[in-house]
Parts: C-alpha cells; sequence; structure tokens
C-alpha cells in the first residue's frame, strides 16, 4: 500500500468513525439497557437476622453486608432490653451513650479505636460546646458538677463510689493534657440495660431518628438515634448501628444471562425487593405471579414468611442499566 491509498483510505475511514462515536451509545443501548423492577421499603416485623442470612447461604444464594459482624466494628452488646430490640433488632449494637448536663455539656461513652490488651477499651469523655479554642485543653470549670459525674459514672461502670471517683480524677487530669475536650481509656463496657432504663425512668419522651455521626468503619448498615427529652431539653441519647445485607439469587445457572433476585434487609425488619433483569431486556417484563413465586421460594429458603411477599407492591422501569 502506497501512501496515497492510506491517505485515501484513512479520509474513508474517519467519517465512519465519527459517526459510530455519535451513535455507538445509541446501538448498543438495547444491549445494555435492562429491565427493572423494585420496591418500597416494607416492615415485615422481627426476625433472626443472622439465622436468615446463614440459611440464604446454604441455600447458595450471593450474601453482601453486615454479616457475621466485621471485627473492627465498635459498638457495644446492648444486652437484655426488649425496648431496644424491638426497635432496632436482635443484632443492632450500640454505637455510643451521651448523658447531657446542660446543653453546652456532656459524657460519651463509645469503644475506642484503639483496644487495649484486654480488648474491651471503653472510651468515657468530657465535652463542652462552649468551649471555643479547639487546640486549648478543657477547663475543670467547664467539667459538669462533681456530683453529676459520679452519679452517671457509678450508672454506667457500678456502684463502686471509688472506682468512680478515680474515673473523674484521672478525666480531670486528662483534660490538662488534651485539647478540645477530655478522654480516658478504661477496661471495662457500661451496663447499658441499666443506662436505658434510667433513660426510660427520668425522661418524659424519646424520638427515633436516622444518626447524625459519622461512620469511619467498612460496613454496611445504617444510623439510628434515640433522643430522650425531660422538660423540653435533651437529657441523653443511644446511637446504634442496624447491619444490613443483600441477598442475590438469579433464576438460571448462568448469572451473566439470567435475571437477578434481590432482597435487601436490615436486622429491624426492613426489607426491600428488587429484579434486575438480563442485558438488552429494555421493554421486556415478567409475569407478578412468576416472580412473586420466586421471591416467595427465596424467603422459604431464608426463614423468612413467604406470605410477606404479598405486602410489596411492585413498579417497572425499563431504564436500569445493568
Amino acid at each position: 500500500m502506497n501512501k496515497q491509498q492510506a491517505i485515501l483510505m484513512l479520509l474513508l475511514l474517519l467519517p465512519l468513525l465519527f459517526v459510530l462515536y455519535l451513535l455507538g451509545p445509541f446501538l448498543l443501548m438495547p444491549f445494555i439497557d435492562s429491565s427493572w423492577y423494585y420496591s418500597e421499603e416494607v416492615d415485615i416485623g422481627p426476625f433472626d437476622y443472622n439465622s436468615v442470612l446463614t440459611k440464604a447461604e446454604k441455600a447458595g444464594y450471593e450474601v453482601e453486608g453486615s454479616w457475621p459482624w466485621p471485627e473492627n466494628f465498635s459498638g457495644f452488646e446492648p444486652g437484655d432490653v426488649p425496648e431496644l430490640r424491638k426497635s432496632f433488632g436482635s443484632d443492632a449494637l450500640v454505637q455510643d451513650i451521651r448523658l447531657n448536663y446542660n446543653e453546652n455539656s456532656e459524657l460519651i461513652i463509645f469503644i475506642c479505636e484503639n483496644r487495649t490488651e484486654a480488648g474491651i477499651g471503653t472510651c468515657i469523655a468530657v465535652s463542652n460546646f462552649s468551649h471555643s479554642d479547639p487546640d486549648s485543653p478543657l477547663q475543670l470549670s467547664e467539667f459538669p458538677d462533681d456530683s453529676w459525674m459520679l452519679e452517671k459514672l457509678e450508672l454506667l461502670f457500678g456502684p463502686d463510689e471509688k472506682a468512680s471517683e478515680k474515673y473523674l480524677d484521672t478525666l480531670k487530669k486528662a483534660a490538662q493534657n488534651q485539647t478540645w475536650d477530655a478522654e480516658i481509656q478504661v477496661n471495662e463496657s457500661p451496663n447499658f440495660p441499666a443506662v436505658y432504663a434510667y433513660f426510660l425512668e427520668n425522661s418524659d419522651n424519646s424520638s427515633y431518628g436516622p444518626s447524625s455521626g459519622i461512620y469511619t468503619y467498612s460496613t454496611r448498615g445504617s444510623g439510628m438515634e434515640e433522643v430522650f427529652i425531660k422538660d423540653g431539653n435533651r437529657m441523653g441519647s443511644v446511637r446504634c448501628f442496624v447491619p444490613e445485607a443483600e441477598v442475590v439469587n438469579y433464576d438460571k445457572e448462568n448469572k451473566y444471562i439470567g435475571n437477578r433476585y434481590i432482597v435487601e434487609l436490615d436486622a429491624s425488619g426492613k426489607v426491600r425487593l428488587e429484579i434486575i433483569m438480563h442485558p438488552g431486556s429494555s421493554g421486556e417484563s415478567i409475569p407478578e405471579e412468576k416472580y412473586r413465586a420466586f421471591f416467595r421460594e427465596m424467603f422459604k429458603e431464608m426463614g423468612l414468611s413467604p406470605e410477606a411477599v404479598d405486602s410489596f407492591e411492585f413498579f417497572h422501569s425499563s431504564s436500569r442499566v445493568w
């Protein structure tokens, strides 16, 4: 091929490449775009989260999410607190406990990022929102009253007065060498049932909502917070982490050409269903009884009530990309 022929061929190819560049996405869309079924979230009632996911895995389904608990998750086992488990499920963990002294100052309990040799590593911290300089130590005048602190430390860690006095003294000493707030680490977990009972007994009411906390660990789940109110003021709060998972099954042995049936669930009993059809299925549909029967079988294999599938309303779209 001489130089003139090469130039001529290039001139002929350039317009063709330009047309393919412009129309390529539209030509490929029927092969990429997938039909999509989805439902809104439904609370199907309490279930054993870990048991459901164990059965899903044994059935050969794909399971992704917070199961089993990642070792780096920072949370306390709530213990025997039926009210909390009813709201957040049997597998929720407590992220932190906050006791408010006034609108500015609070006592916070959480698991430290750096564990001790004993493996517990509970952090006790005092903060004051009116402390204006983040680079300066917290002043003792910004601490809650000693009597209030000792009372709350005994509530958290037991009625050992000497231990509470030791914790308070250590907090005050730590404040001199730290900035923004005062924080110490102890080798025992808080008595969460006692704290929660205190909140229930002394508050006028409480409210639930999504947690505003930022999670630094990599795990799937949602944060929920219960805030307790006394005489119109915040007296404390509990933040919990509710694990979530996604269970996937296919209606064909070859998952690359099959439809994906997805069950998204969390430990509190909330479930959402989804179907992503095979690539190139834009405009196609599945008979309702067929996909409901498929989900019923999944629920049965997972130990969930198959009848619960009837409570979901499905929506159909052809705009989902695989």
